[in-house]
């Protein structure tokens, strides 16, 4: 089991876990937080914290059997940043700031009503199966633009193609997510 040992010390709530996360997965953290928070460094570092908070706090319920700790991590990591996104944007709507890359405006709080949770959990359960039957290089542009919220440079960099390439290829994606999540959202 990789990183069993930093799952065995959150478990007996040993300092060291921490210390163990910050080393293997600082990078990754910091990675994921700047992609969906940007420049806005207080707010990342921030959020950096409140995801070892959250792993020291909720660590020892991690169920290595249902996905890998980094997995695990990064799923932390991306909705407590997400998170800050929501709050800063209310800030800065209070503000009277209008920033227009933000996307907080797409992600809606299904917690406050349990029929719109449910149909949220079927919605995310049926983009989940059209994921599985994409080939593994479109799967990866589509997760790193729709799930890590990367702009289409850092895609085009990272996976060695043109931004034209890669805004054509998720232009085509789009289309084609959107049909089958019509037929499956259907069924």
């Amino acid at each position: 089991m990789p990183d069993g040992d930093i799952i065995e010390l959150l478990e007996v709530r040993d300092e060291k876990a921490i210390a163990l996360i910050v080393e293997r997965y600082e990078k990754l953290i910091r990675y994921i937080s700047v992609t969906i928070l940007g420049g806005r460094e207080e707010s990342v570092k921030e959020c950096m914290n409140d995801v070892y908070l959250k792993l020291w706090t909720h660590g020892s319920a991690y169920d290595y059997e249902k996905a890998l700790f980094k997995t695990y991590l990064k799923a932390i990591t991306r909705n407590t940043a997400l998170n800050y996104l929501r709050k800063l944007k209310r800030l800065e709507e209070l503000e009277g700031f209008d920033e227009s890359d933000t996307i907080q405006s797409e992600y809606i709080d299904y917690t406050q009503n349990l029929e719109q949770k449910m149909i949220f959990q079927e919605e995310v359960q049926a983009l989940s199966n059209i994921l599985k039957e994409l080939k593994k290089k479109d799967k990866e542009m589509v997760i790193r633009r729709f799930y890590y919220l990367q702009s289409t440079r850092q895609i085009a960099e990272a996976m060695k193609m043109s931004e034209n390439a890669v805004d054509s290829k998720l232009s085509r994606l789009r289309r084609k997510l959107k049909k089958k999540y019509e037929k499956e959202v259907a069924k």
